[in-house]
């Protein structure tokens, strides 16, 4: 099946409510179960397209002293993630910014971790994603990236939005069938992280819908 991009922005206030209030738990939990796998939970850690911030909230809960920059493209869901940040008592250990992830701000080897959920399939320019990754990750920290697998054809990716989706609203469940045909498949993710100069990374299949590509803390 043909890829179909997705916009490199969720920046509507629906796209961001309605993502926030989709049942990411398990997801989330097994995404975080990786962070701590992979090493990606100590010391300061970049966190690229926070979204409402659901990850960094589970991880400095689990990983207390770990310290978080949460970056997003979209002010609204930046906007839902300052809320749940402030109200969980975690202004302290997260700090959330706007920030582009293929033009980041911030200096070579600054952090000791650097992970990404599902943003992969909307970046527009994926290689400078990757290197702009690779490029702030200190020299033996640890990478996490995480995404949806494009499935083979429409009629599978429907099948994926009715098994995972399927209490969800009719506008979240179009926002995950379109996620699904936007997301790059295995061979094509090894592809661009060569091109973006990060051949050291590993990717495989880590569920029946999710990617993962990592590069462990030495």
């Amino acid at each position: 099946m043909e890829r179909i991009p997705e916009t490199e922005c969720m920046g509507s206030p629906r796209e961001a409510q309605e993502y926030d209030a989709m049942d990411h738990s398990s997801a989330n939990a097994s995404f975080v179960d990786a962070l701590v796998a992979h090493g990606c939970v100590r010391g300061d850690v970049l966190d690229l397209g926070t979204g409402p911030g659901h990850i960094p909230l589970l991880l400095v809960e689990r990983c207390p002293g770990v310290q978080v920059t949460a970056t997003d493209l979209s002010e609204e869901m930046l906007k839902v993630a300052r809320l749940k940040v402030a109200d969980a008592g975690h202004s302290d250990s997260i700090r959330l910014m706007p920030s582009d992830a293929k033009q980041l701000p911030f200096a070579d080897g600054q952090f000791d971790g650097v992970f990404s959920n599902t943003i992969l399939h909307h970046v527009a320019d994926p290689v400078a994603y990757f290197a702009e990754a690779a490029r702030v990750l200190k020299s033996g920290g640890a990478l996490v990236i995480r995404d949806l697998v494009r499935p083979p054809d429409t009629a599978q990716a429907q099948a994926i939005v009715d098994t995972y989706a399927a209490s969800e609203t009719e506008y979240a469940r179009k926002l995950f069938y379109d996620s699904l045909l936007a997301a790059y498949t295995m061979d094509e993710v090894r592809a661009l992280l060569d091109m973006a100069g990060v051949s050291s990374a590993q990717v495989a299949a880590t569920s029946d819908r999710h990617l993962t590509v990592w590069i462990d803390s030495l």
